[in-house]
């Protein structure tokens, strides 16, 4: 019998929370107390598992249920293969798989991969894919949308965010990143823009918006030229 990602130890253990989304309610299990992973990482030399040195899966950050509603609010979604990019508990692409959608759940945390197509099983949607993905090191598969929400914080990132786009993209697609107003989103934007990128950005009432104000939820698409 296939172990549980519940049965994983983790300081504090697990819970499983409600998050509404929409006119919606999905079940997810994460970590009782996620900071406690950030408080204390680990160091990749020591030998620690993924989950311990790369800790951020763990926690259900603010953009994620509003790039779900997103999602959830569209008529017109590209698809129908969508890969989430980050995933940790999964909830963008499980609102995905809501909107009838074939997801499939990525991050280089093997655990996050695991613990997002169980909580897609809880919510009704058994036997999803998962991809242990280093953006570093893209993938062949291509897919019409892609998904990430709260991936564009770090500035050291984008190189490998934008290259795992470029590459994992199809053509005519559109990849979609939920942004919670952190400073480093507009230099994303600015670096989408210099790689040749088309981007609009939605607020969260999906009404386009040309000023970034921090601290305010947007969604940066960004399409082929």
């Amino acid at each position: 019998m296939k172990r549980s990602v519940a049965e994983t130890d983790v300081p504090g253990g697990w819970c499983e929370r409600e998050i509404v989304v929409g006119d919606r309610a999905f079940r997810l299990i994460s970590p009782t107390d996620p900071d406690s992973l950030l408080q204390d990482l680990e160091e990749p030399a020591k030998g620690a598992p993924e989950h311990f040195v790369d800790p951020y899966w763990a926690k259900i950050w603010p953009a994620a249920p509003l790039l779900a509603a997103a999602v959830l609010r569209s008529t017109i979604l590209p698809g129908p293969k969508v890969l989430e990019l980050g995933c940790g508990s999964g909830l963008a692409g499980i609102a995905a798989l809501a909107a009838g959608l074939d997801v499939t759940f990525s991050d280089y945390v093997p655990l996050a991969v695991e613990l997002a197509k169980e909580n897609a099983a809880r919510n009704g949607f058994p036997g999803v894919a998962g991809m242990v993905l280093d953006w570093r090191e893209p993938k062949a598969e291509r897919f019409p949308l892609i998904l990430g929400a709260d991936v564009t914080y770090d500035r050291t990132h984008f190189p490998s965010l934008l290259g795992v786009v470029d590459a994992m993209l199809a053509a005519g697609g559109e990849a979609w990143f939920g942004e919670a107003g952190r400073g480093p989103a507009e230099e994303f934007v600015r670096r989408a823009l210099d790689r040749g990128w088309l981007v609009s950005r939605f607020d969260a009432n999906d009404q386009p918006v040309n000023d970034y104000i921090l601290g305010r939820f947007q969604r940066i698409v960004l399409r082929r030229a």
